[in-house]
C-alpha cells in the first residue's frame, strides 16, 4: 500500500492506493495518520478511491484511527470507496460508524464550519 497526505486549511487527506493488509500497512498508515495529528489536523478523510483490497486488521487500524482522532475532538470520514473495499465496509456496516462520501469534495464540505480551507 502507498499513502499519499494532502492539506487543504485544517483538513488533511490520506489517500491510500492498494491493498492495506494489516500487518504490514497498519504501521505504516498509523504514522500518516499521527502525523495529521500531531500537527493539530483533526478533520481527516481517508481517500479510498485508488484502494483495491482491505482485510480485518487493515479495518481495525482505521477504527483504531477513529478512536485516536475522536480523543483530539476531531473527525474522520471516508471517501471514494468502491468495489470490493466499499462492500466490505457496507457489509461491516462501518458506513454508519463512519461518514462514508461518494467523493472527497463531499466530505470536505460534511466539516461544514469546523473546517477552515
Amino acid at each position: 500500500m502507498t499513502i499519499s497526505e494532502e492539506r487543504r486549511g485544517n483538513i488533511g487527506i490520506l489517500s491510500l492506493r492498494g491493498s492495506f493488509a494489516g500487518k504490514t500497512g497498519a504501521p505504516f498508515f498509523e504514522r500518516a495518520l499521527f502525523d495529521l495529528l500531531k500537527d493539530d489536523i483533526i478533520c481527516i478523510i481517508l481517500d479510498l478511491g485508488e484502494l483495491t483490497f482491505i482485510d480485518s486488521a487493515g479495518l481495525g487500524a482505521i477504527i483504531s484511527a477513529m478512536v485516536s482522532v475522536g480523543r483530539k475532538e476531531g473527525a474522520l470520514k471516508l471517501a471514494a470507496a468502491r468495489g470490493d473495499v466499499l462492500r466490505i465496509v457496507r457489509s461491516m456496516h462501518l458506513d454508519q460508524v463512519f461518514g462514508l462520501y461518494e467523493t472527497i469534495e463531499l466530505a470536505q464540505a460534511s466539516f461544514g464550519k469546523r473546517s477552515k480551507t
